[in-house]
């Protein structure tokens, strides 16, 4: 039987609190790949042109069906 004044092993805790959140979050920052300037470039292009092209087509959409409701005459 253990004695009371032994000391239990326990495992390690790890570190918590403000500080040491931003001490890790620093290391992670230290091991992200950034894109260069091209991709930059190439990832917004990509960005802009598919939000043009979806509004584009919501608003083709809109057009028809309001088109089509103005023709059965619901509006």
């Amino acid at each position: 039987m253990a004695k009371p004044s032994e000391k239990i092993l326990q495992p390690k805790r790890r570190k918590t609190g403000v500080v040491a959140f931003f001490r890790e979050s620093l290391i992670e920052i230290k091991r992200v790949r950034w894109p260069g300037r091209q991709e930059v470039i190439n990832y917004t292009t990509a960005a802009v042109l598919t939000t043009i092209v979806m509004g584009l087509l919501v608003w083709g959409f809109d057009l028809g069906i309001a088109k089509l409701m103005s023709l059965i005459g619901l509006v």
